[in-house]
């Protein structure tokens, strides 16, 4: 049985192709034009990658901000539950998903079979999201893969005095024209946003093992970061942007297999 999973966020749309307990495929794209097209296309550009058709997908699941906007899926579930489901699938022994996404961060808990059982969101503040360190790479004027590499050189990490992204920006600037190297300025812009995230984390509390999922885990600057930080080992999964998408495909499996 192959079964589907479709994540629809605020930028992108990740799919991920699961045959039993085999990932098949797994991929993200950029969201052009309207949701439900784009899913398609994403969707469409995915089997025909792996040289499958739409009948062979025996159910299609879709999460994420955009998932009811989905009306070929056949179900859909909240991002919070498939984040959780995904992280638990690489890491059985999570018990804390931090999922840092383009315009906010969650923070899941879970318990032993990897159900949801409390979170916190953070989706009004830009500080801990994607978009913000892509404002940092333009006005740093380095690739957004690069930021994460060129903060572990730093040496003197220069420090933020606002934990608010919007504010931050004057900063960074006010660091720019005081000649601070790109390096060390990212390190505390790092530092700024993982201590916002774990101020909220600290709501719910923080329970190891901690995995991190989302594009933003992608940084190694953040990851590291949020080690030192919180004291702890951090996992990340291999393709931490994908995770809710898998989830997704996980409960689809789970549902087709609850209907035989």
């Amino acid at each position: 049985m192959i079964t589907a999973g479709i994540d629809i966020g605020h930028e992108s749309v990740k799919v991920v192709l699961l045959e039993g307990n085999q990932i098949l495929g797994q991929a993200g794209f950029i969201i052009t034009g309207e949701v439900e097209a784009a899913a398609r296309i994403a969707f469409e550009t995915m089997l025909d990658q792996k040289r499958l058709w739409p009948k062979q997908i025996e159910h299609l699941l879709a999460t994420g901000v955009g998932r009811e906007k989905v009306s070929f899926a056949d179900s859909h579930r909240t991002e919070m539950l498939c984040h959780v489901v995904g992280a638990h699938w690489f890491f059985p022994r999570v018990r804390t998903v931090i999922d840092l996404g383009a315009e906010g961060s969650r923070i899941l808990k879970c318990e032993a079979e990897g159900h949801l059982t409390d979170f916190l969101l953070n989706d009004k503040c830009a500080a801990g999201a994607g978009i913000f360190l892509e404002t940092v790479a333009s006005m740093l004027k380095l690739p957004i893969d690069q930021i994460g590499p060129t903060s572990l050189r730093s040496s003197i990490k220069v420090e933020l005095t606002t934990t608010c992204a919007v504010f931050a920006e004057s900063e960074i600037v006010a660091e720019i024209h005081r000649g601070a190297a790109r390096e060390d300025i990212l390190s505390g812009v790092h530092e700024s946003i993982v201590a916002k995230v774990i101020a909220n984390a600290n709501r719910v509390g923080v329970e190891p093992e901690v995995v991190l999922t989302g594009g933003v885990a992608k940084n190694v600057g953040m990851v590291k970061t949020f080690r030192r930080m919180l004291q702890m080992e951090v996992k990340v999964p291999e393709f931490p942007e994908t995770a809710g998408a898998l989830g997704a495909a996980i409960l689809a499996r789970n549902s087709g297999k609850a209907n035989q």
